[in-house]
């Protein structure tokens, strides 16, 4: 044995024997069949079993060979230690037993008797231990279908079993992303009951749930956090409402939380929230990964490529770092008409992310991260159908843009007796450049401006660079044995420094021939809140959750207008400065959820949630004389939902009913000709959303989810010039009914070789467009998008193959009435076909 072999024998042991008698002396103080608190994330055997008996209070008896290179399932809530145990050992071939409830051993499982098993090894309908799923040929591994596999979320800000979380949450494996080169939002938003997307005149990804949406370029319905660190600004003059199109190669998951989640998250998230959560280092031994591959494109002017790698290094036993890195290069396939480009969007990203997780102590880690990712591409993706299939007719210079972020973030968690602290620190960075033909609204000015040039092209710049800090504390503890608390605190403070020019430019070469416009509009928003959270568990299947928050926002924003453009305003080309407007709100969200657990894998539940988001600023209210400032407006949720795990845990369910009233909603209205931010009209959203995932066969996997959603005005919106809507109207860029069915058969080729193969099928109907200046709104009809994969695993090496939008199909994203260039749209990408090859080590 080495000398590595032995220190980890000697830790393990040494630690499983203190760790035990603990637990010896907590079994004669208290019952050990009463439910306890766990929260023990997945991790290598040899670390999680002993500090699962340290939170159980038990002794475990195991021998260091027999959990090497393991890993054990995390286990999070309330449960009983037999519950529990079934949880933590589930997969690893590996049972519990007991013969005094205080002091278990930890086998193989095929070596222990049938007689002799405990109940945390056995389900309550006496069926096998799911345990042996994939070790006993009686099992449920066999030809009657295998156990689906628990997923931990952390909608609530706790790690918890999906089925328990009193919340419509669906989870998207980064795994499954890359397998399949689903890289960005437009190409897996269709996973999602309820996720609408849309595409901005920059690039830019706009996301609504469940139809809380009235334009991209209002604040933000939905907000975004990355390992609970808030992304992006919480306002649109902050740059806000852009989703990032994070690369999955170093995410664990995806989760999307649906409905109001302003108790819990604050600003922003009054339609649902986007969480990516990245991947922690382990102390658990050296491993890394690397993929690299290729992919071709429908009309495509060259071949895609992509290239990643991670590797995560054991410093100590307490201390381990992770570092991984990406470079894609994503091929173009609208063809521009002026300067004879072939795709012309073509573009490139590449980023990486390093981290280091600490554990001085059992009761205190730290885990510091570092993330950054930058995405240039070099046209725009709008294509006008009446010139021909994917081609456009763009001024020369324009339509191409740069996106830059950075995140950084700290967490620190900590246990003080029942008390448990987290500590979350924020620090991100975005910035984005970009281009737009401008031409339609301003090719009047640069004519009147620059009449000797033959000047009639305009060139739109943007340059923003928004920084964000935001820090959270939040303490949990119970307050005696019926009540779980949780209380914290959260500040943020938003810089940014956004310019925007206006070019004349020639409409022929795109060259630049003089300024029109050139504006600086620095913004600033903070937020201060306190929330709290108490679950009351009235019986062991009955508990109530209430929390309420309270939060207080602050703005400021200040303008300059310079160039020759003055003169239309009546200032003879002087500029024109517009002093500094502040605005202050605050705003109250509460929850109310009622939970009823109708069996260990099943659970019904009521919810009550609202949401808000912060006011805007009236940048002209100083000339115009009209408040600095719109009402923050709110949805309030009304949802009865049931999930759970029903034959053997084959078949999974998720399923829910709601009604989301909005009121005050943020328009755009008018005095005095112009346009200013006010509150006024209402809307609904109501609908039926169900989600399944079975597994019949051994192998066989299907999920299916499928959604009604019925988004519209209850109230018209007021005369204005700028948008015109009825009560009954749609909201935009909502799906009737969507839905996706996936399949994938897993099945062996040899000792060592398993192949697969699969399919996915996703459709949305037919969607609305932005409110516009009449009644006339843009329709994007409905489409279906069909995606195929196959691919083989050996040992540690895997290939993928991928066909995704195999039919070609041209379903529309945006586009058309109500926007700059209303002949343009933007498409789902064209039929792509590549290969991904990887190793892990």
């Amino acid at each position: 044995m080495t000398d590595r072999a032995h220190r980890w024998t000697a830790s393990i042991s040494m630690i499983m024997a203190l760790l035990g008698f603990a637990g010896l002396q907590l079994a004669h103080a208290q019952s050990l069949s009463q439910p306890k608190d766990f929260n023990v994330p997945a991790q290598s055997a040899t670390t999680g079993i002993p500090e699962f008996a340290r939170q159980a209070g038990i002794q475990i008896l195991v021998s260091e060979p027999l959990v090497r290179g393991k890993r054990i399932s995390a286990v999070a809530g309330s449960h009983s230690i037999d519950e529990a145990l079934t949880i933590l050992l589930k997969g690893t071939g590996l049972t519990a037993t007991s013969k005094d409830g205080a002091t278990y051993t930890v086998a193989a499982a095929q070596a222990v008797p049938p007689a002799t098993r405990n109940p945390a090894t056995t389900s309550k309908a006496g069926a096998q231990d799911p345990l042996l799923s994939r070790s006993s040929p009686d099992g449920p591994g066999s030809a009657d279908g295998e156990r689906l596999e628990e997923i931990i979320v952390t909608a609530q800000k706790r790690q918890e079993r999906l089925q328990d979380v009193p919340v419509p949450v669906t989870v998207i494996s980064s795994q499954t992303l890359l397998d399949t080169n689903q890289l960005r939002l437009q190409d897996y938003y269709t996973s999602v009951p309820g996720l609408n997307f849309s595409i901005g005149n920059r690039g830019e990804t706009f996301v609504s749930i469940r139809g809380i949406s009235t334009t991209g370029y209002s604040n933000p319905t939905v907000g975004v956090v990355i390992d609970d660190v808030p992304y992006g600004s919480s306002t649109s003059l902050g740059g806000g409402g852009s989703v990032p199109d994070l690369d999955p190669s170093d995410l664990a998951q995806v989760e999307v939380l649906r409905g109001p989640q302003g108790t819990l998250y604050g600003a922003s998230s009054m339609g649902g929230l986007l969480k990516f959560t990245t991947v922690d280092p382990s102390t658990d031994g050296v491993s890394g990964s690397v993929q690299a591959g290729a992919n071709f494109v429908h009309n495509g002017n060259e071949a895609g490529y992509s290239a990643r790698g991670s590797i995560n290094l054991p410093l100590s036993d307490a201390l381990a770092m992770r570092a991984s890195a990406f470079v894609r290069r994503d091929p173009g396939y609208v063809n521009d008409l002026v300067q004879h480009i072939d795709g012309i969007n073509w573009g490139d990203a590449y980023g990486g992310r390093l981290s280091a997780l600490w554990r001085p102590l059992d009761n205190v880690s730290l885990k510091l991260s570092a993330l950054f990712q930058d995405t240039k591409t070099h046209g725009s993706s709008d294509a006008d159908p009446t010139l021909g299939d994917l081609q456009q007719q763009e001024l020369p210079g324009s339509g191409g843009y740069e996106k830059k972020f950075q995140v950084y973030n700290a967490t620190l968690t900590a246990k003080f007796g029942s008390f448990d602290l987290t500590s979350l620190t924020g620090y991100t960075v975005n910035r984005v450049k970009d281009s737009f033909d401008y031409t339609p609204v301003f090719g009047f000015a640069d004519q009147f401006l620059y009449p000797a040039a033959g000047v009639s092209g305009s060139l739109f710049l943007n340059n923003n660079r928004t920084t964000k800090v935001s820090e959270e504390v939040r303490i949990s503890t119970k307050l005696g044995d019926h009540v779980d608390w949780l209380v914290g605190g959260f500040y943020t403070h938003e810089d940014s420094q956004w310019s925007q020019d206006i070019l004349a430019a020639n409409q022929n070469s795109g060259a630049v021939v003089g300024p029109i416009y050139y504006s600086p509009f620095p913004t600033t928003f903070s937020e201060y809140a306190g929330f709290t959270d108490l679950t009351f568990h009235i019986t062991h299947q009955f508990d109530v959750q209430i929390g309420a928050r309270e939060s207080f926002n602050t703005q400021t924003y200040r303008e300059t207008i310079y160039g020759p453009y003055t003169v239309f305003l009546g200032y003879n080309g002087l500029p024109i400065i517009n002093p500094e407007i502040e605005s202050k709100a605050n705003s109250f969200t509460y929850l109310f959820t009622p939970q009823l657990k109708l069996s260990d894998d099943m659970m019904a539940y009521a919810r009550l949630a609202s949401g808000y988001r912060p006011a805007g600023i009236n940048a002209l209210s100083n000339i115009l004389g009209t408040p600095p400032s719109d009402k923050p407006d709110k949805t309030y949720n009304y949802e009865i939902g049931v999930k759970g795990a029903v034959l053997e845990h084959r078949l999974s369910f998720d399923a829910s009913v709601y009604y989301i009233d909005w009121k005050d909603i943020q328009l755009e209205l008018a005095l005095k000709g112009t346009g200013y931010g006010g509150n006024a009209s209402r809307a609904k959203s109501e609908g039926i959303e169900l989600s399944t995932e079975v597994r019949p066969f051994t192998g066989l996997t299907v999920s299916t989810w499928m959604a009604y959603n019925n988004a519209v005005l209850t109230a018209p919106i007021p005369p204005n010039p700028s948008a015109v809507g009825d009560s009954g109207d749609r909201l935009p860029f909502s799906s009737r009914f969507s839905g996706n069915v996936s399949l994938e058969q897993n099945f062996p080729l040899g000792d060592a070789l398993t192949g697969f193969i699969g399919g996915t099928e996703s459709y949305a109907s037919n969607r609305i467009g932005v409110f516009t200046s009449t009644s006339a709104r843009q329709t994007y009809p409905a489409y279906a998008k069909t995606d195929f994969r196959a691919g083989l695993r050996y040992e540690a090496w895997e290939l993928h193959l991928f066909a995704n939008n195999v039919t070609d199909r041209r379903g529309e994203l945006t586009g058309g009435l109500g926007t700059l260039h209303t002949a343009d749209f933007t498409f789902i990408q064209p039929r792509t076909v590549g290969f991904l090859a990887s190793k892990r080590f």
